[in-house]
């Protein structure tokens, strides 16, 4: 006697969710050795000094900018590394549609985000311990968690928010060049071509470019993730996933 069972949307995306994040353990390895070479590199960003009454003061600044620079780059790489052959192949191995696999695929990358944006935080206190055990720092001054909880949230959903935008960017890049291999070469033009131009230059000023309100830079930036997974899930729309 045979059954027939009906599967849920939400069960195979739950499922796809966890191989998928399984399959990035990679990812978030290359993550961390990532922030950690991005703050060898690039944390110093000035020194300044004073002296009184014979006593010389020296100020070093540091700064997390160019640790989320690499890790910008990252996020766009992981966003691309989701769509091709090798990851959307395994999909087959679940009765899976495109729609349920798109989903799985958001989320996954969501969760990424997550990720990256708390390891990113945290690595304020890692460049912290770097001071203190291999430098002459006798004092270090830098606002904590417990001290200032407010702004530590706003910190965290920001490059929550950042970072999964960039994915998405990924995603796109990738799905756009899964379908047309054209999209190689037509990519790098639009975006020279946003750089240059006066439209695109107040396209990226519009979104990018923060004028004092904080919560309506995240939701402009959240928007055009939005936009970005929107035509991503369009242009995968004839990606081999098993039905």
């Amino acid at each position: 006697m045979m059954f027939l069972s009906n599967v849920s949307l939400a069960s195979v995306v739950k499922a796809q969710v966890k191989f998928k994040l399984q399959a990035f353990i990679g990812s978030f390895l290359s993550l961390i050795f990532i922030q950690v070479l991005a703050l060898l590199l690039t944390s110093s960003t000035g020194t300044s000094g004073t002296s009184f009454n014979g006593t010389e003061i020296s100020f070093n600044i540091f700064t997390l900018d160019g640790v989320f620079v690499f890790v910008a780059i990252w996020a766009v790489f992981v966003g691309n590394l989701i769509t091709t052959k090798a990851y959307r192949y395994d999909d087959f191995s679940f009765v899976s549609t495109r729609l349920s696999s798109n989903i799985a695929n958001i989320i996954v990358l969501m969760i990424v985000s997550i990720i990256a944006a708390v390891t990113t935080f945290l690595s304020t206190y890692l460049l912290r311990l770097y001071q203190v055990v291999f430098s002459k720092v006798e004092f270090i001054k830098s606002p904590g968690i417990l001290n200032e909880p407010g702004e530590t949230v706003m910190t965290l959903l920001l490059l929550f928010i950042l970072i999964w935008m960039l994915t998405s960017f990924g995603y796109l890049l990738g799905a756009l060049v899964q379908k047309h291999k054209r999209f190689i070469i037509l990519l790098p033009l639009l975006f020279v071509g946003l750089v240059i131009t006066s439209l695109g230059q107040n396209i990226i000023q519009y979104f990018f470019i923060v004028n004092g309100d904080l919560w309506s830079f995240m939701l402009k930036v959240l928007g055009v993730t939005v936009i970005f997974f929107i035509i991503s899930l369009v242009a995968a729309n004839r990606w081999e996933v098993r039905a």
